[in-house]
């Protein structure tokens, strides 16, 4: 597998407090891994009126002229979060999100398959959703963004990126401005507001030192770079011990990731770019991604 096949979104849906299911092989379904985890973008499955999510099997497997997953997580009409796809999910086709975050760095990101995770909610189209919706979509929004580290400003609805503008209505009823400052109200305090009940076990906080180990076969010889990739941030692994120290901690089952150079290289600029040092980086063009 190449790219980022995120780990941790069974482990967001659960800090919502409403009850999880892990769809088998949801930890390496994708359309390849994910270039970077960015934002979040809100769907509706315009599937049956009725049923608690008759549309998984859409989502997950796809349609006739859309091969799936549609997305990474499904919602519900009881609330329950469905965790679907960790890598890539055709969602987003055609799409922009641009703004600005509130430490006043722009962004701006186009066809957002690869960088925003897609939540596909169980409504027909019409709007409208069970309390228990209501109350746990922001919730499990807010919980992705803790876990990848990014404020309310990177969620988006489908029908705000979506190109060109009002080719996609979803989510039906749910007005963004409203909903993006619930979840930067959540995220204040994230591990006693997102929540809905306190949970009866500890939550494991998403720490600096909690990290991902990614390898990349960078030439046809040699051995592979290896870094540790900590929320956004990349650090590549330059010395023996270093190394040593990895591969320790893979073989007693750290996670470890192998990406291909475009990912690797895609990384690394970013990281720096977060950091405030950037600095030239030959980044190899990333697959387009399929349109929706």
């Amino acid at each position: 597998m190449t790219g980022i096949y995120v780990p941790w979104l069974a482990d967001a849906a659960r800090l919502t407090g409403y009850p999880v299911v892990e769809v088998a092989g949801w930890r390496s379904r994708g359309h390849g891994g994910m270039s970077a985890v960015e934002g979040v973008v809100m769907h509706h499955t315009a599937g049956p009126r009725t049923g608690e999510y008759p549309s998984l099997a859409v989502v997950r497997d796809g349609r006739a002229d859309l091969p799936g997953p549609l997305a990474n997580l499904g919602l519900g009409r009881s609330g329950t979060v469905y965790v679907i796809a960790a890598g890539l999910a055709y969602h987003a086709g055609t799409s922009r999100w641009a703004g600005v975050d509130p430490d006043g760095r722009p962004f701006d990101f186009v066809n957002l398959n690869a960088r925003f995770l897609g939540i596909e909610a169980e409504d027909d189209g019409d709007g409208t959703w069970t309390p228990e919706q209501l109350d746990c979509y922001p919730r499990l929004v807010a919980a992705l963004c803790y876990y990848m580290r990014r404020p309310a400003s990177r969620v988006c609805a489908h029908r705000e990126c979506a190109l060109p503008a009002g080719r996609k209505p979803d989510p039906a009823g749910i007005d963004m401005p409203t909903f993006r400052a619930h979840v930067g109200s959540l995220l204040v305090d994230p591990l006693n507001r997102i929540p809905r009940n306190r949970p009866a076990a500890p939550v494991k906080p998403v720490k600096d030192d909690d990290a991902m180990y990614i390898k990349c076969q960078l030439t046809p010889s040699g051995s592979p770079a290896i870094a540790i990739l900590s929320g956004p941030i990349f650090v590549g692994l330059g010395t023996e011990q270093e190394r040593q120290s990895a591969e320790a901690a893979i073989a007693a089952g750290a996670i470890c990731q192998w990406v291909n150079p475009a990912t690797w290289n895609e990384l690394d600029r970013r990281s720096h770019a977060l950091c405030d040092n950037p600095r030239p980086v030959a980044v190899t063009q990333l697959p387009q991604d399929a349109t929706r």
